[in-house]
């Protein structure tokens, strides 16, 4: 169940996603207010992107792959389908939740509104390229249905 509402909740994540890169790109050239829809749309995308990694961290350590490949990570690393999901898969979305994470705090620090949303654009395409990057396209697209 944990695995499936994982899989699940990365089509929310993308559509944050997408949508507070629209919003931010909607501003760069100013004349809107980073404060209203920007600013909102980036905040449910971090969310989103913490909760989803918050489950990710459960399942990884749950999960009966990670403990088979704890018992010998040497094999587990010689093998790129156990990599991906042990070492590859963490720390890419780790960073992509980084990226999101910074990109409000860098984005709210900036002198005006249009650099807010530069700012914002830039952050949310770096982390929505490194999700991309960590999602496992090769399982299911709708797991479980």
């Amino acid at each position: 169940m944990l695995l499936a509402l994982h899989n699940l909740l990365r089509w929310l994540v993308l559509i944050l996603a997408v949508v507070a890169l629209l919003r931010a790109l909607k501003g760069v050239n100013g004349g809107v207010e980073y404060a209203g829809g920007a600013k909102r749309a980036l905040s449910f995308f971090t969310m989103s992107v913490h909760v989803q990694f918050l489950l990710g961290v459960i399942l990884y350590g749950v999960s009966p792959l990670t403990r088979q490949a704890m018992g010998d990570l040497g094999a587990a690393m010689r093998e790129p389908g156990v990599r991906f999901f042990v070492a590859e898969h963490p720390f890419v979305m780790l960073l992509g939740v980084v990226a999101a994470t910074a990109s409000g705090i860098i984005a709210r620090r900036g002198p005006d509104d249009a650099v807010r949303h530069r700012r914002a654009a830039i952050g949310v395409a770096l982390s929505l390229a490194l999700i991309l990057a960590g999602v496992p396209w090769q399982r299911p697209l709708l797991p479980h249905f």
